[in-house]
């Protein structure tokens, strides 16, 4: 009986034509931001021609960068940092694209990694390659050691914090182990950007669960039912649950297998600090990437749950369906309106779709001698709320009509 209550549900969200229409476009879109990925990759050949937008030029600029893939020790970075360096002087106005082709395309990632080593506060100023001595090259991860206590310094108040930054940047391996990362650094920014869309989109489906019996005004006979107050409500949030994991995970798998089947996987072992050096999450390009996953997915639980216990509370999907919307997207706009409020904001659902952004600088929190890391700490407030706000979309459901004595 429960299995057939549940199949039921299951059949009325996915069976609504204009829901149907919505995943349609949901899942074509997962096929576009497939392409634009895809598209995104430029790459250069010997002869300076520029390849953009075939689906070969991701794999061609993969192994072009990984000539220099394996341990990337202080030789292989000081080779690297002396050619760039020749051919800036050898072309002071314009380095030609034959040169960028043959060789600097090949060493960008490595000259990138030195410089950010070299500019934690302000990162980019490609400058300060011409300003690095051989024996600063040498002593790069020295440096960059340096330069991690002083972090620490910097964004710890706290002798707590300041011992929790310690750990977290003893964790990063050096020397560093090299495999070009294309398709996983452009997949972040793609996976980010479209696990927002399904969030507001599953937000849009499960806001119409509870709404359906009062939009066909056969509440009375849902609640007259053996069942409707009880188990018919809880499959109801079940169904929710349920659509929420299929509808999400068959969208990134969408788009994930397309983009990594065309542009290919390199890179998936390297770590992601090759990237922001600095950063306070010791991981790889491929356990980052599964980060940014699994946080999109806490955030459509969290808007599926909202948007349920709305409806549950209101029996109108209107104000359900602007929440996803503005939790996600809204949000960020107040935080940047409001920069005196940062430690509030930086906390906000928005964080779960923003995780790019949110990696790239220490921001700590501090429960009396416990100090969190503010993505972890994200994950496990919305991850906590999507559960806990079940109970009271059972309750505004089932309790509807009864007289409260």
């Amino acid at each position: 009986m429960i299995l057939l209550i549940l199949k039921y549900e299951l059949k009325k969200i996915f069976s609504k034509k204009l829901n149907q229409v919505i995943l349609t476009a949901a899942f074509l879109l997962a096929v576009v931001f497939s392409i634009f990925a895809i598209q995104s990759i430029r790459f250069v050949d010997t002869q300076g021609v520029l390849h953009e937008g075939t689906l070969t030029a991701a794999r061609r600029l993969a192994s072009d960068q990984n000539q220099w893939k394996g341990t990337l020790t202080t030789d292989k970075i000081a080779k690297a940092v002396k050619s760039r360096k020749e051919l800036d002087e050898k072309y002071p106005e314009d380095i030609p694209d034959t040169a960028f082709g043959e060789t600097i395309q090949s060493y960008s990632n490595i000259t990138d990694f030195v410089i950010n080593i070299m500019t934690p506060d302000s990162p980019g100023d490609k400058s300060v390659l011409h300003q690095l001595t051989d024996e600063q090259v040498g002593q790069l991860y020295n440096i960059y050691k340096d330069n991690m206590l002083k972090m620490s310094v910097e964004y710890g108040e706290t002798p707590e914090q300041k011992e929790l930054l310690m750990k977290q940047y003893e964790k990063i391996q050096m020397p560093l182990t090299y495999e070009a990362p294309v398709s996983w650094d452009t997949m972040i920014l793609y996976a980010e950007t479209y696990e927002m869309v399904l969030a507001i989109v599953i937000g849009f489906l499960t806001a119409g669960i509870f709404t359906e019996e009062f939009r066909n005004r056969a509440e009375s006979v849902f609640y007259s039912t053996k069942y409707g107050r009880s188990k018919a409500t809880k499959n109801k949030i079940l169904a929710g649950i349920l659509s929420t994991t299929i509808v999400y995970w068959t969208g990134i798998g969408i788009l994930t297998l397309i983009s990594f089947t065309v542009m290919g996987t390199s890179g998936m072992h390297t770590p992601y600090q090759l990237m922001f050096p600095y950063s306070i999450y010791p991981m790889t390009f491929g356990q980052y990437y599964l980060l940014i996953l699994i946080c999109g997915y806490i955030a459509s639980l969290l808007t599926a749950s909202t948007a349920m216990l709305t409806t549950a509370k209101m029996h109108t999907p209107y104000v359900a369906v602007c929440l996803p919307f503005f939790m996600l997207c809204v949000l960020p706009f107040f935080a940047r309106a409001l920069p005196s409020f940062a430690a509030f904001f930086n906390l906000m659902p928005c964080v779960l779709t923003n995780i790019l952004n949110c990696a790239r600088i220490p921001i700590l929190y501090q429960v009396g001698n416990t100090v969190f890391r503010q993505i972890p700490l994200a994950m496990l407030i919305y991850t906590a709320a999507s559960i806990l706000l079940l109970p009271f979309v059972y309750r505004c459901y089932s309790q509807y009509g009864l007289k409260k004595e």
